[in-house]
């Protein structure tokens, strides 16, 4: 029979000793122990005993196996709390909540909300978190486009507080707080304006200088080239899969939230 111990003592003057479930073992270096390496005091160990009890053979455990038994443990262990977490969530919040949670969580964070073709064989995907952190730094775009990161700051904390919105319910009683599942639609569509709204404002203030320097006929030659440069830019734009599912999700816990709203005043 095998358990696996802990050296307390060393045979450096005497017998060594072990500790195995909390009793003491005193073993000799001779006859004993059976690894090429000396013991050495809190060294990890397997000891072998008869069928009488007696402590017959003594030997090192590898560090590599220790490792590997101290990852099983801990994938083990999360894996539990894993399962444990995840039941006591659905039993809070309901299986179709998390789904669509994970859905909204993915299409903002993970997957492309759209995809920019740069050239014949190079496009760039923006997830709705960098396009936030653009809309916080337009200056950072160029930065954004060649694959690098952009802080969202200020549209960030206004995005975690719309992630939240659609848990609140679970959290008051408060009938108020039924609408909180329209906030990730909200928050999109604000987005969707903002940047809209900071286009148009982009060519007006091109339009504005040509006048300036060139007159009507700079204005509208401006106006033109900045139209054609929209479409461009349109037919360049399009949809991934996080639009997608953000777009889902939202729709549906903004659907849901109203019926709910809707059900709690009848």
């Amino acid at each position: 029979m095998k358990k696996r111990g802990k050296v307390v003592r060393d045979t450096s003057a005497g017998a060594g000793l072990l500790v195995i479930d909390g009793q003491q073992f005193v073993f000799q270096l001779e006859g004993c122990w059976k690894s090429e390496m000396a013991p050495r005091i809190n060294m990890v160990v397997d000891a072998e005993f008869d069928s009488a009890g007696l402590l017959i053979a003594v030997s090192a455990v590898p560090e590599a196996q220790l490792a590997r038994e101290q990852a099983e443990i801990a994938m083990r262990l999360a894996k539990e709390q894993g399962t444990r977490l995840g039941k006591e969530m659905t039993a809070r919040f309901g299986v179709d909540t998390l789904l669509a949670m994970a859905a909204l969580l993915g299409g903002w964070f993970i997957f492309n909300t759209i995809s920019v073709q740069v050239s014949a064989g190079y496009n760039v995907g923006f997830s709705f978190w960098k396009i936030l952190g653009v809309l916080n730094s337009p200056s950072g775009v160029m930065n954004a486009l060649s694959g690098g990161s952009v802080s969202a700051e200020i549209y960030g904390f206004f995005a975690i507080v719309a992630l939240a919105g659609p848990l609140l319910p679970f959290f008051a009683r408060d009938r108020r707080f039924l609408l909180g599942g329209l906030l990730p639609l909200l928050f999109m569509v604000v987005v969707c304006i903002t940047v809209y709204l900071g286009l148009t404002d982009g060519m007006k203030q091109a339009q504005g200088a040509a006048l300036a320097i060139g007159g009507r006929q700079a204005e509208r030659m401006a106006a033109e080239m900045a139209a054609s440069m929209a479409q461009e830019a349109l037919r360049a734009i399009s949809i991934g899969l996080g639009g997608y599912l953000s777009l889902i999700a939202s729709l549906y816990f903004g659907a849901r939230s109203a019926v709910k709203y809707l059900s709690s005043r009848a």
